[in-house]
């Protein structure tokens, strides 16, 4: 990075068992973006480090006996990264393709928003899966006079928008937002870490944002989304659906999700729980999984998944 008029700023990277190419061309992308690279070994990433370091990296490697979680392995980062004394943080899953000025045009819209006297917890790009040929966004929410609207690069045409949840690979977060009490809710163990973050932020006077006009290529699933009536849904493991099962009901009971995201986040899961019957390739274990999911969100069960 230069050093002139630079910014302290450090990129935490998750990695769980990933295709060490594509984590070292991400952490390649990073390192001359960043003053700090920091690699969260949450299981399977070593090799990835390994051959990092043989390219000339700097990194420093946080590496756990067994996968905490997400919202543990970002905790331990930010604490690494605030040791630094950095001002932001950009958080990134092993699967994202940043572009090369992805964290300076980031850094400016976080400037601009305190300039404007806003107090602005995160800022995100627009991101498309980076394995289809054909750019498709994925919206940003609000909610409006109890609605919910999504807003895209092509229905806005606005720089800049505010939104209700961000995701993790991508977001930049002004450091003190972390060090004031907002931490990473482990117990959520991998999905919801980044909307229950943001939501809590939210519910504490911060406010986010997306920018539409900058991109990122991101592989926000295990395989392309299957695309059913003009809808995405994702396609995971079984134990992945779990996860999302439990944390979205868990998530609806929050006293700071407002009823019209419990309306839509219930009618969603309604749906997907169908959709996922069909799309999966293990339906049986994955309808197990999904009910299991709903009973543990409904006792609000957090954790690791034993079983």
């Amino acid at each position: 990075m230069n050093d002139l008029n630079k910014i302290s700023t450090a990129a935490i990277v998750v990695g769980y068992f990933p295709e060490y190419k594509i984590v070292v061309n991400l952490l390649k992308s990073l390192s001359p973006q960043v003053d700090h690279l920091i690699l969260v070994d949450n299981g399977g990433s070593r090799e990835a480090y390994d051959f990092a370091q043989k390219e000339g990296l700097a990194i420093e490697y946080i590496e756990f006996k067994k996968n905490l979680g997400l919202g543990h392995a970002l905790n331990m980062g930010f604490e690494r990264a605030v040791s630094l004394g950095v001002k932001y943080v950009a958080t990134f899953d092993q699967d994202s393709a940043p572009v090369a000025d992805l964290i300076a045009n980031l850094r400016n819209a976080h400037q601009m928003f305190e300039g404007q006297g806003v107090n602005c917890a995160a800022v995100a790009p627009v991101f498309f899966d980076r394995r289809e040929a054909t750019k498709v966004y994925f919206p940003f929410y609000l909610e409006r006079e109890g609605r919910i609207i999504s807003r895209m690069p092509n229905n806005c045409a606005d720089n800049y928008v505010e939104t209700d949840a961000l995701i993790t690979s991508g977001m930049l977060v002004r450091t003190d937002v972390w060090t004031g009490g907002v931490h990473y809710d482990d117990g959520l163990f991998v999905d919801y870490t980044d909307t229950e973050w943001c939501f809590r932020a939210r519910a504490k006077g911060y406010k986010l944002f997306g920018c539409l006009r900058i991109e990122m290529g991101h592989a926000p699933s295990d395989a392309p989304p299957a695309r059913i009536f003009g809808l995405s849904f994702f396609r995971y493991s079984p134990l992945r659906r779990y996860y999302y099962f439990r944390n979205t009901v868990s998530f609806c009971r929050a006293d700071y999700v407002s009823w019209a995201w419990r309306r839509r986040l219930t009618y969603g899961l309604t749906l997907r729980f169908f959709i996922n019957c069909l799309i999966d390739k293990k339906k049986l274990r994955s309808l197990k999984m999904m009910l299991a999911g709903v009973y543990d969100g409904l006792r609000r069960k957090s954790g690791e998944f034993i079983g």
